[in-house]
């Protein structure tokens, strides 16, 4: 069992690619003893099984699971393969914290975004040092898609790789909702009101959509979000609202219908409420006066 259950990420920045393949060992194949790469080593065997050790632990990977290694730790293999063993593996580094630790608990930023960079707010994302694919052929199809990318030419590749290997990343990270059928509703409903938010939406029409009762709906949203149905509409149309204030010389009254309030005065009367000051003090705070 490992004492390190899970690499935890402080992101932004989002951890990049460096390199990758996909590699055969026969039976007698050690796999390479080394120190201190300086990135991170990803092993996702396919067929086969490896036993490898890292500092004073050590893993039986077999097909269809998944181990990382650390960027200064010593790995080593524990025994030569008894079977032919395919397997990816990838290398990445990231610029941001990072630590292992046994539990994914949160890591606090020593230096916050400023609160102009609403959408960027740190979070961390977690991944299992060692775990067993949920969905491994999908996996592998990404994988080989992204040891595809990186054949063409050096422009082409540099986006195309690290937007693969962006997907591949979210697919490895530890979802502690993942058996949650009343999560997966709420992350539906958050989409419904995203793409809807400048319609007028009710409880009802929640209900109607999604063909189950308000009051479950509500109880879903406030598990995963710590909000309901309608107090989270009314966080993302003012968000909507403040990133407009910034981005656009629309007048209130464009934004107010936009952003889907009936009226000027109750977007304004909102905005303050959440923000502390009125919609055009927001804006006139970031506004530079011409000469």
């Amino acid at each position: 069992m490992s004492k390190t259950g899970f690499l935890s990420f402080l992101v932004p920045p989002l951890p990049y690619f460096i390199e990758g393949n996909f590699t055969t060992y026969h039976k007698g194949d050690w796999h390479p003893n080394r120190y201190n790469l300086g990135y991170f080593d990803v092993i996702i065997i396919k067929e086969g099984l490896l036993h490898i050790g890292e500092e004073d632990e050590s893993w039986r990977v077999p097909e269809n699971y998944v181990l990382i290694l650390e960027p200064d730790k010593h790995h080593f293999p524990i025994e030569a393969c008894t079977e032919q063993t395919s397997f990816y593996w990838f290398h990445f580094q990231t610029n941001s914290m990072w630590c292992a630790q046994s539990s994914p608990d949160l890591i606090i930023p020593s230096t916050p975004i400023p609160e102009l960079h609403f959408h960027s707010e740190h979070t961390t994302i977690h991944l299992p040092k060692y775990q067993k694919l949920v969905n491994p052929h999908e996996l592998f199809s990404k994988l080989d898609y992204l040891l595809a990318s990186t054949l063409k030419t050096r422009k082409l590749a540099l986006w195309e790789t690290q937007q693969t290997f962006v997907n591949i990343f979210q697919s490895l990270e530890y979802d502690e909702n993942y058996k949650s059928s009343s999560s997966k509703l709420a992350e539906q409903i958050e989409i419904f009101l995203k793409q809807n938010y400048r319609n007028a939406i009710t409880n009802k029409d929640l209900e109607a959509h999604f063909h189950i009762h308000q009051n479950y709906l509500a109880r879903c949203m406030k598990t995963t979000f710590q909000r309901t149905p309608l107090e989270y509409l009314m966080d993302y149309r003012l968000d909507q609202g403040r990133s407009l204030l910034l981005q656009t010389d629309w007048s209130i009254q464009q934004i107010t219908e936009e952003t889907g309030f009936s009226q000027a005065s109750y977007f304004s009367k909102c905005f303050k409420e959440r923000f502390g000051m009125s919609p055009k003090n927001y804006r006139q705070q970031y506004w530079k006066p011409a000469n």
